[in-house]
């Protein structure tokens, strides 16, 4: 399996795309949680979906059991999977990994370099898709940002974030295993505000997953 093209997607604008880190072992959720049920789902599928229900492109950073999760978007062209040797090392590394395969993509459709990327986790299914067009809407207005651009619910910064190109000479310099938010903290940034407390619910434990599903389906009227 090659480390840069598990599933390929077809063109599409480089101010657009979306890096999904999902290369861990979810070792803290005693399961392996990016097929775990979302509803009709996966969680990884609903963090794939809002993506692209805000009209991204998701690149989705595979590494531990990566041919299996590349295999459960065998049927997704609208979207990347894309495999990180190194996802050991932590979650910088994977997305380096997206960021190499955004860039590449740029380059081959001839739309030049990429003005940045969003990043979201891959076990944060209750993102909204109005974080990211809130923020696409913002950075619009700005003519793009200079520097890192957070999801915000009264000053706590959450997901999705975006990330200018002009951070990436030093995103490749830093520890693979370093924290990407202590890095991007210490540089410009600017927060977009979203009521909604999605952008802090990461589902690490069986107990998160459990209280998030819970409120999913009470909210969202699930049959399952």
């Amino acid at each position: 399996m090659s480390d840069s093209d598990i599933h390929q997607p077809t063109p599409h604008k480089p101010a657009t795309w979306c890096v999904i880190p999902a290369a861990g072992l979810s070792s803290r959720m005693a399961a392996w949680k990016p097929l775990l049920p979302w509803g009709s789902t996966s969680i990884i599928g609903a963090v794939v979906d809002t993506v692209l229900a805000a009209g991204l492109r998701p690149v989705v950073v595979a590494g531990y059991r990566g041919e299996e999760l590349a295999g459960s978007f065998a049927d997704r062209p609208e979207l990347a999977v894309v495999l990180n040797d190194g996802w050991e090392l932590g979650m910088l590394g994977s997305i380096r990994t997206g960021i190499d395969f955004i860039l590449q993509n740029c380059l081959e459709d001839g739309e030049g370099d990429a003005a940045g990327f969003f990043v979201v986790p891959a076990d944060m299914p209750r993102v909204p898709a109005k974080a990211f067009t809130l923020m696409t809407a913002a950075l619009d207005d700005a003519g793009m940002a200079s520097g890192a651009v957070f999801a915000a619910r009264a000053g706590k910064l959450g997901h999705p974030v975006w990330i200018p190109a002009a951070f990436i000479p030093a995103l490749r310099h830093l520890d693979p295993g370093s924290r990407l938010r202590d890095y991007l903290l210490g540089q410009p940034w600017s927060s977009v505000e979203v009521d909604d407390d999605g952008i802090f619910e990461d589902l690490d434990t069986p107990e998160a997953y459990a209280a998030a599903l819970k409120q999913a389906q009470a909210s969202m009227n699930w049959n399952n």
